[in-house]
């Protein structure tokens, strides 16, 4: 039965390709020995040993990339992102130990202004570490936008969490040294969609009489969901005071938090919750008002104010309260109306640093493009199309609200739009770029066409 080959062979197998030793190498060191034999016979017989020394030194030297693969770390990514996209890496196999945790910075991929760096995580002491692990307060040197982090694979025999960290930096990055900075490792998680708390308008009403509020002063933070141009804003300048009760079965209203006050005031449900330890990392927090009598009726505005004593992680800024306002919906009974809550949470924060610093190599590849184009009245000056995403250069400040942005599309070699992870843009004063990051990277020879606000993009290399 024929054995199927490890990819890893494989690859040294086209990197040693390249090295071509003629077949009459050994002859002509003989005949060359012979030569030398009579005027100089001491040196004759290191000849062609140093030869050979020399082409086992350059295919050494060759496939010390490929050689990298075969630590477990990097076998965990090469199954995870296959052999194409794997081999487009820059390895790199740095590790740090803090409270039994270990994070190894396996590889990494930059396109210029934005990087790719994969990380794996275990636990040396125990089993902390599973599927549902993530990583907080991480920091990367240089970025404009604070890194993001998305957990690509757990590997249950091995133990191994792998996480892809994306950093858009907004400068050129080849062959500059970053500095990668975990702060806290979150374990176990937990994901909340909809769930109901038990507890309606009525309760928080009877519970909380007279809301008080105070004035707002010094750093606070403040979004708005779902409003249209109907929708009034809510006051900015101030927020609940927390109310000095004891604790009862409204307390833990939200798991992120306790209840440190509430109300019905102005037609809107009042909600200020202090977030607990794990709290402050939780993320896509939602509360929503449930109409028992209307269930199909979901469409809510939600306003939130961060606000209060101040703690600063690895760039990531933490508020002492978070209060939620809801407008309560005309002609709802308070008794039906149950507050419901999404998002995910976690049972542990665990500190520490974690850190790694390491040198970029050049850019991975790219092709580009220089088309004669004009987007909303501003035109494009080049597209970059590299395996980690899309970026359009155009003339003008493309964070400006009244430009609307252009539409960029990559397509898969099934003509099937690539998925994206995010998106990102910055200026430097003259012209702004706009970035589609994919989901994964993508070897080029799988990406068969790219669009602009609809229009194909011809590249030359």
């Amino acid at each position: 039965m024929p054995k199927k080959q490890d990819p890893i062979a494989r690859s040294i197998d086209r990197r040693l390709t390249a090295l071509c030793v003629p077949e009459d190498l050994a002859a002509r060191v003989v005949a060359r020995a012979h030569e030398q034999k009579k005027r100089r016979p001491q040196t004759v017989r290191f000849r062609r040993p140093l030869a050979i020394a020399a082409v086992f030194c350059l295919i050494v030297t060759c496939s010390m990339g490929v050689l990298a693969a075969t630590t477990p770390h990097s076998r965990n990514l090469l199954a995870v992102l296959g052999e194409q996209v794997f081999f487009l890496l820059q390895p790199v196999e740095r590790s740090c130990v803090q409270n039994g945790i270990e994070t190894t910075v396996v590889a990494a991929m930059n396109d210029r202004d934005t990087v790719d760096i994969y990380v794996a995580v275990r636990d040396l002491e125990g089993s902390r570490v599973n599927a549902r692990t993530d990583l907080a307060d991480v920091s990367l040197s240089g970025p404009l936008i604070s890194p993001s982090v998305q957990l690509v694979q757990f590997d249950e025999k091995s133990a191994t969490a792998t996480f892809r960290i994306e950093g858009v930096c907004g400068e050129d990055l080849n062959g500059k040294k970053v500095t990668l900075s975990i702060g806290t490792v979150l374990l176990n998680r937990s994901d909340y969609f909809s769930q109901d708390t038990g507890v309606n308008v009525a309760q928080i009403a009877r519970a909380f009489p007279e809301p008080e509020f105070q004035e707002l002063t010094g750093s606070r933070v403040y979004m708005t969901v779902g409003s249209d141009d109907e929708t009034p804003l809510f006051a900015d300048d101030k927020a609940l005071a927390p109310a000095e009760s004891e604790e009862n079965a409204l307390t833990q209203l939200l798991p992120w938090g306790s209840l440190a006050a509430g109300g019905v005031a102005d037609g809107a449900l009042y909600l200020l919750v202090c977030p607990d330890e794990t709290g402050r990392y939780a993320q896509y927090t939602d509360v929503r008002l449930l109409d028992k009598r209307h269930p199909e009726q979901t469409g809510q505005t939600i306003h939130t104010v961060e606000f209060g004593a101040l703690e600063t992680i690895a760039d990531n800024q933490y508020y002492e309260y978070t209060e939620y306002i809801i407008p309560l919906p005309e002609n709802a009974g308070s008794e039906e109306l149950s507050i419901v809550c999404s998002g995910v949470t976690y049972e542990e924060a665990l500190r520490g640093k974690w850190s790694s610093t390491f040198r970029l190599e050049s850019v991975s590849r790219q092709r580009v493009a220089y088309p004669d184009l004009t987007v909303n009245g501003r035109r494009i000056s080049r597209v970059e199309l590299s395996p980690m995403g899309v970026c359009v250069v155009m003339e003008g400040d493309g964070n400006d609200p009244d430009t609307a942005r252009p539409k960029i599309v990559a397509y898969d070699a099934a003509g099937q739009p690539i998925p994206v992870n995010g998106s990102s843009s910055s200026w430097n004063g003259t012209e702004s770029t706009l970035k589609n990051q994919f989901e994964t990277p993508l070897p080029l020879e799988e990406i068969s066409r790219v669009t602009v606000d609809g229009k194909e993009i011809e590249f030359k290399n």
